[in-house]
């Protein structure tokens, strides 16, 4: 059984006619929440896996447009119904917490990178001179980073960031309503050459979920 996400029950969700595979999408009831699931072979063919992550989250957004989620990782595979029910269960106070909270709520990715022009140059001088470069580099996209929160404003709830191999992704969490406007302010920030800043969303604010699946 293949798991896609926890939801807060509510009528008339209307669910994608197939997920994963081509497999039925079934909510089942724990308390007052609703995990959405399909039957799945967990002897997965690797070659057809990014088409599976594409179907898994073509199923996440569809959902997503209609209610908060909380989704889980692909591919999280269960027993059985019963099993499900019981991890469900022991986490239930928590998930219904972070749903409140996270109602009407929306995150909103923005992957800072440094482009690697003129990287070779420095990498053939001494090694304290490329990790200065780097790190003035890194600098530079901390202070991109920062001019789109601070064009943000007070639209952006809370920020998140983690360093990535080429520069910062930083992910944001934006109230619904107030998604047009959040855009609108961002999209005139400038980036300076050799770095380049791309946004995406909205997507299920996973970043800023508390509770663990583990």
């Amino acid at each position: 059984m293949l798991a896609y996400c926890i939801a807060e029950q509510q009528s008339q969700i209307r669910l994608p006619p197939r997920g994963v595979e081509g497999a039925r999408i079934e909510g089942i009831d724990v308390g007052m929440l609703r995990c959405f699931v399909s039957d799945f072979d967990a002897r997965m063919h690797q070659g057809h896996f990014p088409e599976m992550v594409k179907d898994f989250s073509q199923v996440l957004q569809r959902i997503f447009e209609q209610a908060s989620i909380i989704p889980f990782r692909f591919p999280t595979v269960v027993e059985s119904e019963e099993v499900l029910r019981q991890f469900v269960e022991g986490r239930s106070v928590d998930y219904r917490s972070a749903l409140h909270q996270l109602r009407n709520k929306v995150q909103m990715d923005l992957r800072v990178t440094l482009e690697s022009g003129g990287t070779p140059e420095y990498s053939m001088q001494s090694g304290r001179s490329y990790l200065e470069h780097r790190r003035a580099r890194y600098q530079e996209a901390q202070s991109i980073l920062k001019e789109f929160r601070r064009a943000s404003d007070s639209l952006a709830e809370k920020w998140v960031q983690h360093d990535t191999p080429s520069g910062i992704r930083g992910f944001a969490l934006v109230d619904r309503s107030s998604l047009p406007v959040f855009l609108e302010k961002i999209g005139r920030v400038v980036t300076p050459g050799g770095i380049s800043a791309r946004i995406t969303g909205p997507w299920p604010p996973s970043e800023f979920v508390e509770t663990a699946h583990e």
